[in-house]
């Protein structure tokens, strides 16, 4: 095992209090610090909530990975403040997907990363299909283009980030 996860906070479809979404949450940030393992946050429409439970259960301890980052700059910043990756997903390719292509660009290589979400979020030119982990590819050739890099660049790098964020021995 070398993370928890998803954790965190999902107020879209409202079918869980928040009172218990909040206790739970604590609770698991409680057990990643309990055994030193990194956490893999889940927010959706919930992410001042999430940032001021990271911040007083002191997340930092452990850090993590802000999940399919689809926020502004500003949270981005709080997140890094907190000892957290930036992860990006199928949504940085789509055309009207403005925030994740704004905190793409802007987001430190060292703490940048790339996922699938499989079977959710399919990057274009797939959207609407089943996401699966081949399509990863086109996440970091996206954000190769945003960050004016070659894929190859961005390929290396989000391995090496994933590989020392999660301990992983090559």
């Amino acid at each position: 095992m070398v993370a928890l996860g998803e954790m965190g906070l999902d107020y879209h479809w409202d079918t869980s209090p928040k009172d218990v979404q909040f206790e739970v949450f604590r609770k698991q940030i409680q057990l990643a610090k309990e055994v030193n393992l990194p956490i893999v946050i889940h927010n959706r429409e919930a992410t001042e909530d999430v940032i001021r439970i990271l911040q007083e259960e002191h997340a930092e301890e452990v850090g993590g990975i802000m999940h399919c980052f689809g926020e502004t700059v500003e949270v981005m910043e709080a997140c890094l403040a907190l000892n957290f990756h930036i992860s990006f997903g199928g949504t940085v390719t789509f055309k009207n997907a403005k925030l994740p292509k704004i905190a793409a660009e802007q987001v430190p290589l060292d703490r940048i990363l790339v996922e699938t979400d499989a079977p959710y979020l399919a990057p274009h030119p797939n959207r609407g299909k089943r996401n699966e982990p081949a399509y990863v590819k086109l996440v970091a050739e996206k954000i190769a283009e945003l960050k004016e890099m070659k894929y190859e660049e961005i390929a290396s790098l989000t391995t090496s980030n994933a590989e020392k964020l999660f301990r992983i021995e090559k």
